[in-house]
C-alpha cells in the first residue's frame, strides 16, 4: 500500500506516470483488462473517446463494453479512465464527479506543459 501512496504523492508533485507503474489486479472480464491496459498506455493529459478506447483494446465495436470497463474501474489514477470523453467533446461521467475529472485533465495538461 505504501507504493500506491507514494505513486499518488508523486502524481500530485508532477510525476504523471507514477500511478501507471503500480500493478493493478482488479477482477474483471478479459476485455475490461485490455481496456485498462489501453488506458494505462494513454499519455497523461490526452483525451480519447470510448470508440477510440474500444479500438485500442482490440474491438472497435465494443464501445459499450469499453464504457462499462471505465464505469467499473475502482482505481482512478492507476487506471486513468478520467482521460475518456464523449465523442462530442463533453467530459461524460466519472465515479468521482465531473469536477474531479476536469481537474485531473487540467493538472495533466498543465504539468505536461502543452495545451492540446
Amino acid at each position: 500500500m505504501a507504493d500506491a501512496v507514494d505513486a499518488v504523492t508523486a502524481y500530485y508533485a508532477g510525476d504523471l506516470d507514477a500511478p501507471g507503474q503500480i500493478p493493478i489486479d482488479q477482477p474483471a472480464p478479459a476485455f475490461h483488462h485490455r481496456v485498462h491496459e489501453a488506458l494505462r498506455q494513454t499519455r497523461p493529459g490526452d483525451r480519447l473517446t470510448y470508440s477510440e478506447l474500444a479500438a485500442l483494446a482490440g474491438n472497435p465495436r465494443a464501445v459499450r463494453a469499453a464504457a462499462s470497463a471505465c464505469a467499473r474501474n475502482k482505481t482512478a489514477l492507476f487506471i486513468p479512465c478520467h482521460r475518456v470523453i464523449h465523442r462530442d467533446g463533453s467530459l461524460g461521467g466519472f465515479l468521482y464527479g465531473q469536477n474531479v475529472k476536469a481537474s485531473l485533465l487540467d493538472r495533466e495538461l498543465s504539468a505536461r506543459g502543452d495545451d492540446r
